[in-house]
């Protein structure tokens, strides 16, 4: 004769453990949405430098930061989801740029495949040039030219961080005057150090500035008015 209750106590079992992955599962999802991805305090904050501080002491304590609605990860046929740009924006007053800029782990294992690397890269090394690239169209005017003026320039500020998913840099780029009456576009390039060539495509590449996107206000945080007042 079947033993029902044997049958009834190996069900609930089974339920049980079916609905504690579920919560597992839900659990490991939140974590991920709403703290593996947040920007770590160091990196977060704003990074106040000399250009900076005398922007701000000579605007009487003001300064705009402003930025677009850009794709915020690279969606390349090679390169999509490798980097990110989770926050930026443009300073006028002092011609500075602040980006955060991160990558996941498994970016890691994509290096290692795209470059035929014997292992994967250990997370605590850097392996990347960041810099950006503005491009001008000299003579807007003329559709037989396609003159422009590329410059690149490099970070004078760089700070480093981890979470358990993400590598994160907040990198200052000084010098960036942007003419809004010209056709301009500003991009972050990301090049890996052992392959670096400017002549060659990026490894990644992301927009952060362009002529016919609106600009929009971003908004200090308390950390950000704090560093910022402190100096």
């Amino acid at each position: 004769m079947p033993n029902f209750r044997k049958q009834r106590i190996a069900g609930w079992i089974v339920k049980s453990l079916f609905t504690l992955l579920i919560v597992a599962i839900n659990v490991l999802i939140v974590w991920r949405v709403f703290f593996s991805a947040n920007i770590p305090n160091s990196v977060g904050t704003l990074h106040v430098n000399d250009a900076l501080r005398e922007a701000y002491a000579e605007n009487g304590g003001k300064i705009t930061a402003q930025y677009q609605n850009q794709l915020t990860t690279t969606y390349g046929e090679n390169n999509t989801g490798y980097f990110g740009v989770p926050e930026y924006f443009f300073i006028p007053e002092a011609n500075q740029v602040q980006v955060v800029f991160r990558y996941n782990n498994s970016t890691l294992k994509h290096l290692a495949e795209d470059y035929g690397l014997s292992e994967t890269p250990a997370k605590d090394g850097d392996y990347f040039d960041v810099t950006l690239l503005k491009v001008t169209d000299l003579t807007p005017h003329d559709e037989t030219d396609s003159e422009v003026e590329s410059i690149r320039l490099a970070p004078t500020g760089v700070k480093r961080d981890t979470t358990a998913l993400y590598t994160y840099y907040r990198y200052v780029f000084d010098g960036v005057e942007i003419d809004e009456s010209a056709v301009c576009h500003v991009y972050l390039d990301v090049y890996y150090l052992q392959d670096l060539n400017y002549e060659k495509t990026p490894y990644g590449t992301l927009l952060l500035y362009d002529q016919l996107h609106e600009w929009l206000p971003f908004d200090l945080s308390r950390a950000d008015k704090k560093a910022l007042a402190a100096d």
